[in-house]
């Protein structure tokens, strides 16, 4: 149910009345987000009949050697046993599922995504679309990559009512999609202009205190700041000490050198995208970036490597075949799916500074050596990031353009993120008494990354999903 609230709103919670500060929020909605916990919970998967993946090489997405001719029993929601055929004979009454010439790897995170946009290269036409992100743009996006083998995301920015929402249904077997962790709407410093609707501006410490307790007590899993260079210290100091006080991390653009002093200044956890205009951070950062790694906590930067301009769209912009697969138009209407080809019909790129990939490259290679902990993330949604393909395509570069091994960046995507996340005692290995999300395709991704892009084999959760 969606209701509007006042600045103090009395509400039931655990038989004790409250009062919940929402000031400056339109709706909320009450209930949402009850009884969906870290993890989601598949209650179809409980009623099949145990699986047993049989006969693919495993990577267990712990940096572990590769397991040849392996086995993998799935009873319900988890993972009962892992071997190979000559120590884990299966027993009868499993549905066996051969993965022969094939890689069985954890289902596939992503730590930056907008669920809202399908693919579109303008992000402004989306919000035409906005009484129909709840029903029609979230769970088309959800489903999409869960059928790309993505089965945890992490949601950085959309309306609070539509993305609860959907993360409910999902949770519920309800909808097919990823795991859902999600920041509900960015708080921003913007006060002077009109925001679209996955930002809420804050007005002042005391707004900022409490929209972010609001959020939280909605369901939210990640605090988003946006505009932090427009906020005093003070405001952005809030909101991460509201984050933090509840157990969770602040998430904020590291995308300009200001946003970046604001956001080591009042304790971001993870920043977002790497900026372009330099090869490398001025002195005075990196000097903070390294006595903050010394001194902790942990610093995380999510770089979206792919995105806006980086090193995707440079390609994409001139190739747009790439629109043309099927797959990016999965759960849309006939209407939406439509715009979206005339938006890449008239799509005119901007031009791209050569030199922004030689800077990108060697800002990634910094962060690297200072010790920050890089996350994996694509900014799905962004031009040329489209919920089908934007995974594949970044694990690419990250390969083929940064130099990274491929079995580190598996583990950046499956066991590195949940850890981040707080959820790996639950997800993120192929390992046994973890839940059953587990993918596998054609081919070996260790020596070709971009055997990630057509999963043969999807399951969530223990239910099978392709």
């Amino acid at each position: 149910m969606v209701l509007p609230l006042s600045p103090s709103t009395i509400f039931k919670k655990d038989g004790a009345i409250r009062t919940r500060w929402f000031a400056g929020l339109a709706t909320v909605v009450l209930g949402c987000a009850a009884g969906i916990g870290a993890q989601d919970r598949q209650g179809s998967a409980a009623l099949q009949k145990p699986l047993a993946l049989v006969g693919g090489m495993l990577i267990d997405g712990a940096g572990g050697p590769p397991i040849r001719n392996s086995v993998v029993l799935i009873r319900g929601e988890r993972i009962e046993k892992v071997g190979d055929l000559s120590s884990l004979p299966v027993p009868g009454g499993y549905d066996q599922v051969s993965t022969e010439g094939m890689t069985v790897v954890p289902g596939l995170w992503d730590l930056h995504v907008h669920l809202i946009y399908n693919g579109h290269p303008n992000f402004g036409t989306w919000f035409k679309y906005a009484p129909q992100f709840e029903t029609v743009t979230i769970p088309a996006a959800a489903e999409q990559m869960l059928m790309a083998g993505v089965t945890s995301v992490r949601d950085l920015a959309a309306p609070a009512q539509a993305i609860l929402a959907v993360k409910k249904r999902i949770a519920s077997g309800e909808l097919p999609g990823p795991t859902l962790y999600v920041a509900g709407p960015a708080l921003s410093g913007n006060r002077r202009a009109a925001l679209t609707p996955q930002f809420v501006a804050i007005t002042n410490e005391e707004d900022a205190r409490t929209k972010t307790r609001g959020l939280i007590d909605a369901g939210i899993d990640v605090v988003k700041i946006f505009n932090q260079d427009q906020m005093s210290p003070a405001e952005c100091k809030a909101i991460v000490a509201e984050a933090h006080r509840r157990g969770l991390k602040a998430a904020a653009h590291g995308t300009t050198d200001t946003d970046i002093r604001v956001g080591l200044e009042c304790g971001i956890d993870d920043f977002q995208h790497l900026g372009a205009g330099a090869p490398e951070f001025p002195a005075d950062i990196v000097a903070a970036i390294r006595e903050r790694v010394r001194t902790g906590p942990p610093l995380y930067w999510t770089p979206t490597v792919g995105a806006n301009g980086l090193l995707n769209l440079p390609y994409l912009a001139t190739r747009p075949e790439f629109v043309d697969d099927p797959a990016g138009f999965r759960g849309l209407p006939p209407a939406i799916a439509d715009d979206i080809r005339k938006g890449w019909a008239e799509y005119q790129p901007r031009p791209v500074d050569p030199a922004t990939a030689i800077n990108v490259k060697r800002r990634f290679a910094q962060l690297r050596d200072l010790g920050v902990t890089l996350n994996f993330g694509t900014d799905e949604g962004s031009t040329g990031q489209i919920p089908s393909q934007s995974t594949w395509m970044d694990a690419d570069l990250w390969v083929h353009e940064l130099g990274i091994d491929p079995m580190t960046v598996i583990r950046k995507m499956s066991s590195d993120a949940a850890r981040f996340m707080g959820v790996d005692r639950d997800t993120g290995t192929i390992s046994e008494g973890r839940f059953a999300d587990v993918i596998a395709v054609r081919g070996d991704p260790l020596r070709h990354i971009d055997a990630l892009r057509e999963p043969k084999v999807v399951i969530k959760h223990g239910r099978r999903y392709r």
